[in-house]
């Protein structure tokens, strides 16, 4: 009789055991399911905005996917499967349009990332292609890290292996570690 109490008591413990883990790994899946870092606290489909200063619209920006996460440390806007961007002077004419396949937004750094086939055109023609492009807005600036290549209207090509600086406008652009032996201009005879 007392073999068989020992044994029932072991087989309380081991179902009681298996019934706990059984409860912390659902437990656990429950949390991450509802943790705020991994679900959006705002989505729209088919998404356009419009950023305006001093009542004068500055950013038109479009995007087929928008989510906003703000129930974190580092509140972000991700644009998950990317955005075009137009930039405005004051008469509503297009400075600068910037397109990516991947765009974050920091809301409190008032920062830009863009990724994935970076491409900005000034109003000059110029036409700027890399991988990874920051927009500052506070200094009014855009600059990379990364590999740029920058195309004239005249034909000029420009290549910065370390990236580039700019006005948020892509005016005034300098290119960081310049490929001084890339830059190709187009011939004046062949006009």
């Amino acid at each position: 009789m007392r073999g068989k109490r020992i044994i029932f008591i072991g087989l309380v413990i081991v179902i009681f055991s298996l019934v706990l883990v059984s409860c912390e790994n659902k437990l656990e899946v429950i949390e991450a399911l509802s943790d705020a870092n991994t679900k959006p606290e705002l989505s729209a489909y088919n998404f356009e905005t419009l950023y305006s200063d001093s009542g004068r619209v500055k950013v038109r920006m479009v995007s087929p996917e928008w989510h906003q996460y703000s129930g974190i440390p580092k509140p972000y806007r991700e644009y998950p499967k990317g955005m075009h961007s137009y930039l405005f002077d004051d008469s509503l004419k297009v400075t600068a349009e910037i397109s990516a396949l991947y765009v974050k937004n920091y809301i409190k750094q008032n920062l830009w990332e863009s990724r994935k086939n970076v491409v900005v055109v000034n109003q000059k023609g110029d036409r700027l292609t890399t991988e990874e492009l920051f927009w500052d807005q506070e200094k009014h600036i855009i600059y990379s890290k990364k590999y740029c290549r920058i195309v004239t209207p005249d034909g000029g090509e420009h290549i910065g292996n370390c990236g580039l600086e700019a006005k948020e406008d892509f005016t005034d652009w300098k290119l960081l570690c310049p490929d001084w032996s890339t830059i190709i201009f187009k011939d004046e005879q062949a006009k």
